[in-house]
């Protein structure tokens, strides 16, 4: 004989299931940092996919863009503008020199200092520029069919939250929306 349960259990039971439906994969009324991470999950696939014939990783090139925009930035620069630990760019910097893409310079900022400038190798500009090529395309078609507004809108935020803003959408005018 199945049991009958009073109508507001029922309902919490109803709603506890739902909450827990969606946090499984989470759709456009999901929680927003579950989307974020699988936004960035997927478009971090795709981009290891375009560049596993290179031999970097999407963290390895963007050390290759920051370091061919600023050659002779320091490892701990890389690791400061990249928002990475000083332990990570290590090995990322250990990986490109390895590889032949990135060396350091002599002449660190001081004699002293064990700190050595990077700087590309003729080879790392190349798969810089190759993997550049491939990944700006890829996030080309992430704003296909956006109005160039809601694009704006959604850079202002993206930005927001990765300065660490307290509130990322309080960047957002309120005539913007």
């Amino acid at each position: 004989m199945a049991k009958i349960r009073p109508p507001e259990e029922a309902g919490a039971q109803e709603a506890q299931k739902r909450r827990a439906r969606s946090l499984d994969l989470p759709g456009e009324n999901g929680d927003i940092a579950a989307l974020l991470r699988q936004a960035a999950s997927a478009q971090r696939l795709a981009e290891e996919r375009l560049l596993a014939d290179l031999g970097v990783t999407p963290p390895q090139l963007s050390a290759l863009l920051l370091i061919g925009a600023t050659p002779g930035l320091l490892a701990a620069d890389l690791a400061r503008k990249a928002k990475l630990t000083p332990q990570t760019v290590s090995l990322i910097v250990a990986n490109l020199r390895r590889a032949g893409l990135a060396r350091e310079e002599e002449g660190g900022v001081s004699s002293a200092s064990r700190a050595r400038p990077l700087v590309l190798t003729p080879e790392g500009e190349k798969i810089l520029r190759l993997g550049r090529e491939r990944t700006d395309a890829a996030s080309a078609r992430l704003i296909e069919g956006v109005r160039p507004k809601r694009e704006k809108l959604l850079r202002r935020w993206l930005a927001a939250i990765a300065m660490g803003l307290p509130q990322p959408g309080a960047a957002l005018d309120a005539d913007d929306l």
